[in-house]
């Protein structure tokens, strides 16, 4: 494995346990005195952040290179953990939570999958879903070690751990990672600007291969116990869900390196649709937890294949602020994700065909694919990259 990719794979790893922050949200809120309703907020804070960090570290790219990037990130996400686990106002949770570890995530991912996109078209799928895939791991092996560490140590103790733990990954994943910046002032050295429609239909594609899962993941306990599971059950189809987003990073990279990149997210949307019809269908256990699982895989794998194909069309020069554009549609998806999610919650079995309304945002997307499609057999590109 290239070092830019163990790099892009150590700080994704590190700065993907944003997404643990529900392990401690509920005690943190209480210790500092903020209402039960501070945590979710302060997390989605922290997204919204992370996505304007992700659009900004395009032009950052290149004046400072991956590097410094990350050696910043290192900084400002100890930083942020550490604010959190010392203060005692709620203004720390949303200073060191939602402001700094949510810049310092998105930067780290920015960094990352740029990294990834450096590799060559034949392996350029495999190493965006390791990339990727490592943000997924990250609160995963969270989960595993934190309900035990908690109760032994407390939150305060445990986040300052964390801290440690993700300034380390991050330093190791700057020293790894090259130190390339533009060339001095006075040469032209800007990318070219990224084809403006190239850009929305991949932001099409995106958004609306995205949102089913997003949408899964914001109500999966209400819509689990809504067909019927029981509590253990649901619990395993929340599992599902999740280990379905890891392994359909990892797998569907590396699958893209051999189908095509389009195929294979012509395959994800179409999980994607199956198992959201899954969870529309009957009660039967075995049918629901494959819907959530194809769901988490389909979602997983989108997120994977569209930096891939991202980079394949507009190059590796112009990829860091054109990804940024395109990974604005995973905001608003996930922005829009728990409203709707929220109006499902209440689907039980004598209205299951409701949950349909997750399989609406495919409908643009399939279509964005297409043109994409009908782009490459023009003759705009070949190999993996136009497949």
């Amino acid at each position: 494995m290239a070092r830019p990719v163990v790099s892009g794979v150590l700080a994704n790893l590190a700065v993907g346990t944003l997404f643990g922050w529900s392990l401690v949200a509920g005690q943190a809120t209480a210790d500092v005195g903020a209402p039960a309703s501070t945590g979710t907020a302060v997390f989605a804070a922290a997204i919204a952040v992370f996505t304007l960090a992700l659009l900004g570290a395009g032009r950052a790219l290149r004046s400072l290179g991956p590097r410094r990037l990350l050696a910043g990130a290192a900084v400002a996400a100890g930083a942020g953990l550490g604010v959190a686990a010392t203060g005692q106002h709620p203004l720390a949770l949303w200073c060191g939570v939602g402001l700094l570890f949510g810049a310092a995530s998105g930067v780290s991912y920015g960094v990352s999958v740029g990294l990834a996109a450096r590799s060559s078209d034949a392996r350029r799928g495999t190493a965006t879903g390791l990339v990727v895939g490592a943000y997924a791991a990250g609160p995963v092996l969270l989960g595993l070690v934190a309900p035990t560490a908690v109760a032994a140590f407390g939150w305060r103790s445990c986040v300052a751990g964390l801290a440690l733990v993700v300034m380390t990954l991050l330093v190791c994943a700057a020293v790894l990672a090259p130190a390339d910046r533009a060339a001095r002032r006075g040469r032209r050295t800007e990318a070219e600007p990224p084809p403006g429609r190239t850009v929305v239909l991949l932001w099409l594609v995106f958004a609306g291969g995205a949102a089913p899962g997003l949408l899964v993941f914001a109500a999966a306990v209400p819509l689990a116990t809504g067909r019927e599971l029981t509590p253990g059950a649901a619990g395993a189809a929340v599992s599902l869900l999740a280990a379905g987003n890891l392994s359909g990073r990892l797998v569907s990279g590396w699958g893209s390196d051999r189908v095509g990149r389009l195929p294979a997210l012509a395959g994800a949307l179409a999980v994607a649709a199956a198992s959201v019809a899954g969870l529309a269908g009957t009660t039967a256990p075995w049918l629901v937890l494959g819907s959530f699982a194809g769901t988490g895989l389909a979602y997983g794998a989108v997120s994977a294949l569209v930096p891939a194909v991202t980079a394949d069309r507009v190059g590796v020069r112009a990829f860091p602020r054109a990804y940024g554009r395109v990974f604005t549609a995973w905001g608003c998806a996930g922005l829009a994700a728990p409203v709707a999610g929220g109006a499902l919650t209440g689907v039980d079995g004598e209205h299951p065909a409701l949950v349909l309304v997750a399989a609406v945002p495919l409908v643009p997307a399939a279509v964005a694919l297409l043109l994409l499609a009908h782009r490459t057999s023009k003759g705009a590109l070949t190999g993996p990259a136009a497949t």
